[in-house]
């Protein structure tokens, strides 16, 4: 007989994601942490975590804000302290014995180098990302961060934007060829001294501590990055629940979890035989909330039991009402209940329409509560905003757009894995996300120009939007190449 696994036994594979951050206070900023996991922390708190006497066992003080997390950070081998580097070696094989618990085991390491320091990769860097970590933890992943990337581009600026637009060349086209200028003189001057280490194997990525469009993205791309090297479900589920960046991998997970209520045989994807609809769909919702951990002091999501009947009700078109209520209600096997004159089909249908928007409300709020600015502490969950979310699914054509995307999908009779039906609920919700932003998600209006950058070598196209009308003489840049407009 099929049951249901409970949602309090739901992540007890791995309840806690255990990182090791070694950086130093100039490189490691308490932006990181904020904007990756939504903790509000002190500066001095973070320094002392990278301070000389820190205890690398110690855990970084949360202050309970984030449960599924814990956090230990050290110095990193930049000065060359040898006994330090011990340290964090015997740190790292206590973790990883057979006994370890799988919580209490280090589940990835950041290396975080500040991107403005000049400086040769040490020797014991160099030992510690060839043989050192793989002699310590095997199969524990590295990623390599480059922190404070926001200065190196801003001393790229300084090089020559101004002249720039003394020449003609609008600030927004400044930025874009900034973008691609920094990047360039970032692998040549600091990407290349640590790109034998690295081996192709260890990611590494540029992140940025402001507020604009880059910065962000640069954070999702290390969280992003992160969950790439983790192989194990129970630990990339811990990944997934930690995290309070990027609502799309929440919507991930929840969405995998979410196609475990389906079976799939000979092609069709179908309802879990023997449960009812009444018992998946709160056992479902309360393994997202599980999931998407969001910052909710009052347990506004869990305090309400009429809350997924509003998140669906806000979804739902008048005329399904009647069939929602009865889905939450109904076994489907009274006589009487609307559920019996639906088909296996209709009923699956059914299914992960209700469940893509419970998800929706979920993602809603995820995204209005994250990524966090650097400058404020993270907004925590109120019912006001519930409610509000709420509203806006309800007047909007979001929830329409995901009833349709279900609806009109093959999946249900065309389906050989459980990963079509998790595919669906993402892309129904994507799909919705689109819709709210307007104009498919596209956030680029007009048709943009071309400028080429020509060095000896090769010839680069820059698509850039809003420049001038009027082009720019041709621009020599202090790295050598030169901006030649189309005629």
């Amino acid at each position: 007989m099929t049951t249901l696994t409970p949602p309090s036994e739901f992540l007890a594979a791995c309840p806690k994601f255990r990182l090791l951050v070694l950086g130093s206070p100039e490189s490691t900023k308490l932006e990181l942490f904020t904007k990756i996991f939504g903790v509000d922390l002190e500066k001095h708190l973070v320094d002392e975590g990278f301070s000389a006497n820190h205890d690398i066992e110690k855990e970084l003080d949360l202050h309970s804000q984030n449960d599924p997390l814990a956090i230990h950070t050290s110095l990193n081998f930049g000065t060359g302290d040898g006994a330090r580097y011990d340290r964090v070696s015997d740190f790292l094989i206590s973790r990883s014995t057979a006994s370890t618990k799988p919580e209490d085991s280090i589940h990835c390491i950041w290396y975080c180098v500040a991107s403005e320091e000049d400086r040769q990769v040490a020797d014991l860097e160099t030992r510690f990302f060839t043989s050192g970590l793989h002699a310590a933890a095997p199969g524990v992943p590295l990623v390599l961060v480059f922190t404070k990337y926001e200065e190196f581009v801003g001393q790229v600026k300084l090089d020559w934007s101004r002249d720039a637009q003394e020449r003609g060349l609008s600030k927004v086209a400044v930025s874009h060829i900034l973008r691609d200028l920094s990047s360039k003189k970032f692998e040549k001057e600091i990407g290349r001294r640590w790109d034998d280490l690295l081996n192709g194997t260890i990611p590494r990525v540029c992140v940025s501590s402001g507020d604009d469009e880059d910065d962000e993205r640069s954070c999702e791309e290390l969280a992003l990055r992160t969950l790439s090297t983790l192989r194990e479900k129970g630990i990339r589920y811990a990944f997934g629940t930690a995290q309070r960046n990027s609502a799309l991998i929440s919507t991930k997970f929840a969405a995998d979890t979410a196609s475990s209520y389906f079976e799939v045989d000979t092609g069709h994807a179908r309802k879990l035989h023997g449960i009812a609809m009444r018992d998946i769909l709160p056992n479902f919702f309360t393994k997202a909330i599980q999931l998407f951990n969001l910052r909710d002091p009052t347990s506004t999501l869990t305090a309400d039991p009429a809350l997924l009947f509003r998140a669906l009700d806000a979804t739902f078109d008048a005329s399904q009402k009647a069939l929602l209520a009865d889905c939450l209600r109904s076994s489907g096997t009274e006589p009487g209940s609307l559920l019996n004159n639906l088909t296996p089909h209709e009923r699956a249908v059914l299914l992960t329409q209700a469940l893509a928007a419970a998800l929706l409300f979920l993602h809603r709020l995820a995204d209005a509560q994250w990524p966090h600015e650097s400058f404020l502490a993270p907004h925590t969950l109120t019912p006001a905003a519930v409610t509000r979310q709420l509203d806006e699914i309800r007047r909007g054509r979001e929830g329409r757009e995901v009833l349709e995307t279900v609806e009109a999908s093959p999946i249900f009779t065309s389906c050989t894995l459980r990963k079509g039906v998790a595919d669906l609920i993402v892309r129904a919700v994507e799909r919705a996300d689109a819709v709210r932003a307007g104009a498919g998600g596209n956030h680029h209006h007009g048709a943009p120009r071309a400028l080429i950058v020509e060095d000896d070598s090769e010839l680069q196209e820059i698509s850039l939007s809003f420049v001038n009308d009027k082009g720019p003489d041709d621009m020599v840049l202090p790295c050598g190449l030169t901006i030649l407009p189309l005629t």
